[in-house]
């Protein structure tokens, strides 16, 4: 039986919320994402909430409903809950139950997306909402399936020298800080980005982290245009509200790897590579990066390595490859199973291999190194 939409469903989603569109800031992590996420929360006709990747992660399971039961929105919340980081946003949880299980009734899975973006708050000052946002790096490789959950959604992809990505990396603790195995994934991401812009010319837009940073006013100039968005100087305002922000850092570990969240937008973090990386390092950068580097923009130091640089690349490669081959072999398991997998597998992974990535012998390196080349066949 259809069930109809209640009037306290009219009233809690009104048309215009329906119809707001939806963005999503994509890129590897540590290339600029959580600073695009400041500017557009410092935005008073934007709401972006923190992220969380339930959109992708509950749609096997809901995507397909548009009439919803009190145990469907019971389900739902509870999975929501769960879902990696989303305990973390600032919002009245208890009072997003009550809300949510009052939305009984025939509504999209989308609609119910964007209505909990928008019980998000900001400590920023906000007017009409033109636009719902959304950062997740790990949303690179499901465009495809967001386009096909939100069709009106936009797409903006920060890249960032694979080099300086590395060096950012390495000061965290949720992947493994190894220099092939970095370089690959952000080799991997932007053929995905640029995938993206082919098949999406007009929803995709391409920004590179060094631009914005050296050019905040025009480069972000450059977004709001893509989202016909009016360009408002108070975004770059947003490191005055540090002390706020930082309160809402409510772990040590969220506290490390946004140390310098609030800071105001420098050129500081731009070429540290330089500095901080060796000679062999940037080698084997340079090496599984490839000819991608300059199609992005940045010019390799070196632009041929030795065989020894290419056997010690190749455990790296190969399991950045392997993590990427299992994927839609994940994304095809039961759905309990599988956000079993999503929330403690990366984690699991890295301390499961790191471990191994820390062998000093070239005799180790280069037995495995065969391994790869076999395998790899």
């Amino acid at each position: 039986m259809t069930i109809v939409v209640n009037k306290y469903l009219t009233e809690l989603i009104n048309k215009s919320e329906r119809k707001t569109p939806i963005f999503f800031i994509l890129g590897r992590p540590r290339t600029g994402t959580t600073l695009l996420l400041k500017l557009f929360d410092a935005h008073p006709n934007v709401m972006i909430p923190w992220e969380s990747q339930y959109i992708v992660n509950l749609y096997p399971r809901y995507g397909k409903l548009t009439s919803w039961t009190k145990n469907d929105l019971e389900d739902f919340y509870n999975d929501l809950e769960a879902t990696w980081q989303f305990k973390f946003w600032d919002l009245d949880h208890v009072k997003l139950k009550e809300d949510l299980l009052a939305l009984e009734g025939e509504i999209s899975y989308p609609e119910i997306c964007k209505w909990i973006h928008q019980q998000s708050r900001s400590m920023y000052p906000k007017k009409e909402i033109e636009w719902i946002g959304d950062k997740n790096p790990g949303y690179t490789i499901y465009v495809d399936r967001l386009k096909k959950i939100f069709p009106e959604a936009k797409f903006i992809f920060i890249n960032r020298d694979y080099r300086d990505n590395f060096v950012s990396i390495r000061n965290v603790d949720f992947e493994l800080p190894v220099v092939s195995i970095t370089t690959y994934k952000w080799k991997y991401f932007y053929k995905k980005a640029l995938k993206a812009k082919e098949r999406f010319p007009d929803d995709v837009l391409l920004l590179r982290y060094e631009d914005l940073a050296a050019e905040p006013e025009k480069y972000f100039g450059n977004v709001c245009v893509f989202l016909g968005l009016d360009s408002v100087p108070e975004v770059f305002e947003f490191h005055r509200k540090k002390e706020e922000a930082e309160a809402l850092l409510r772990t040590e570990r969220s506290k490390i790897h946004h140390a310098s969240l609030m800071n105001p937008i420098n050129t500081g973090r731009i070429r540290l590579w330089e500095k901080k990386m060796t000679e062999k390092e940037i080698r084997m950068a340079d090496l599984v990066a490839g000819r991608v580097a300059e199609k992005a923009g940045y010019e390799r130091r070196f632009q041929r390595s030795g065989l020894l640089t290419w056997l010690q690349s190749l455990p790296g490669v190969f399991y950045a490859r392997f993590i990427y081959c299992i994927t839609p072999i994940v994304d095809k398991l039961p759905y309990k199973l599988r956000a079993q997998v999503l929330n403690k597998g990366p984690l699991v992974l890295v301390k499961l291999f790191s471990g191994f990535f820390k062998m000093r012998s070239s005799g180790h390196w280069i037995l495995y190194s065969v391994f790869c080349i076999l395998y790899l066949q």
